[in-house]
């Protein structure tokens, strides 16, 4: 399981991480925000966060080496 927290802050941001996502179809993957969680393949679902203000818990259920997507998800990622 993989597990960080993302910012996407506007609607190009939203498209770029939702194409990240999509190279990863067959891995389950969660966006949570407060109380409202969404699937991250979903476009519909991810701009319903874009919000400058408010950061994801990002979750995917990977197993294998999760490398490749922590590198890919670099750009979103929030540097705590």
């Amino acid at each position: 399981m993989f597990r960080t927290v993302i910012n996407i802050s506007s609607f190009d941001n939203a498209k770029k991480f939702v194409n990240v996502t999509s190279k990863y179809d067959d891995v389950q993957m969660r966006l949570r925000v407060d109380n409202y969680e969404i699937d991250a393949h979903s476009i519909v679902g991810v701009l319903s966060i874009v919000d400058s203000e408010k950061n994801a818990v990002f979750t995917a259920n990977i197993t294998d080496n999760e490398e490749p997507l922590k590198k890919d998800l670099e750009p979103f990622i929030v540097n705590a």
